[in-house]
């Protein structure tokens, strides 16, 4: 089989690699549908160093069950439509694995990070994780498309922090900083839990399409983020006395940071999603002095996952509209270079085709 194997720092090419041996508690789930994520595309720039190479990419997918070992979890059969959770391994024995937080486990290991992941047409679901952590993967409804099963995985997130951390209630109003994947699915979760005003600001690259798909999963406005806006001004307008209760910040950025705490109102919260690791460099008084609740996230767990899943069964959440590009895994570098340059949201891409 084929599959794109990062093998140095930012280098990556298609190569024909191994088919997982199934252990005898293990899973080999058969590839269907799988989606670049953003993260993979810092590990295609470079920008980001995995540290040990070579590797299979790829962390969001969906498929059926092909093979099981004698003694894997019987709860499971050949031919089940699955969707996983990405979890490569965990240690099952720290505060955050007994509380069920599988995702901040400090000795977790990911699919596409540091096992072989889904830019490939098999991968193996180790059985020893499957004893800790037996919500790694999840039955995909019938309702729901295989296609477009993989990007549940960013929705996850996405409900995890408007939902869980962000304690959106409805009738408040939510500022999402960040008009990507994840910026764009806070924004359909805070529609679907019923805020008020959803204020989408993102760059000016954003406003042709992700602006455009933003408004269509619910956003009720769009502002470009740039010198010549007060955005403060502009999101005190929108939501009057009420003013913002929550703030995702799905860009990363300090300045962003630093946005998101001055349009806050007092005792409001703000999720931390975008990563970035350039100093803060502001003053943090306000802060202190408007009770601002910073929340650093990062990833889901086992109610994001089931309640995600719930809501796209339903209809309620709608995946399509996030998927700008369908290519084959021979052409897999292309979707790179796509999200690169933003002319798409989400790339599924055929591990068959």
């Amino acid at each position: 089989m084929r599959g794109l194997v990062l093998y140095k720092c930012g280098k990556t090419e298609l190569r024909e690699v191994e088919k997982p041996v199934c252990g005898e508690k293990d899973i080999i789930i058969k590839v269907e549908s799988a989606a670049i994520c953003g993260g993979d595309v810092h590990f295609y720039n470079g920008s980001l160093d995995l540290g040990s190479y070579p590797i299979i990419m790829g962390h969001e997918f969906a498929g059926t069950i092909a093979e099981m070992g004698p003694k894997a979890d019987s709860y499971w059969k050949i031919g089940d439509r699955v969707v996983s959770e990405n979890t490569a391994s965990v240690c099952g024995r720290c505060p955050s694995c007994e509380k069920g937080n599988f995702v901040n486990c400090a000795s977790r290991r990911t699919l596409g990070c540091d096992e072989d992941g889904a830019f490939t047409q098999f991968v193996k679901i180790p059985g020893e994780l499957l004893e800790v952590y037996k919500n790694c993967i999840f039955h995909l409804p019938d309702s729901i498309p295989m296609k477009v099963a993989p990007l549940l995985e960013p929705a996850a997130n996405a409900y995890m922090a408007v939902v869980q951390e962000g304690r959106l209630l409805p009738g408040e109003n939510v500022v999402v900083f960040g008009a990507g994947a994840l910026g764009l699915f806070s924004a359909q979760i805070a529609s679907i839990a019923g805020a008020a005003n959803i204020i989408m600001v993102g760059m000016p690259s954003d406003e042709s399409i992700r602006f455009e798909c933003g408004k269509k999963l619910g956003a009720t406005h769009t502002i470009v983020n740039s010198e010549s806006v007060d955005i403060v001004s502009k999101i005190a307008e929108i939501c009057g006395a009420s003013g913002v209760a929550l703030a995702i910040d799905a860009a990363g950025a300090p300045s962003v940071l630093k946005q998101a705490i001055e349009v806050v109102r007092n005792d409001g919260v703000i999720v931390r999603i975008g990563m970035n690791d350039k100093p803060y460099g502001y003053g943090l008084n306000e802060v202190n002095v408007k009770s601002v609740d910073i929340k650093g996230h990062m990833g889901y767990n086992t109610t994001s996952w089931r309640n995600i899943i719930a809501l796209a069964a339903s209809g309620k959440l709608n995946l399509e509209s996030l998927v700008t590009h369908e290519l084959p895994l021979t052409e897999i570098k292309k979707g790179f270079e796509l999200l690169k340059d933003q002319s798409a949201i989400k790339v599924l891409i055929d591990p068959d085709r």
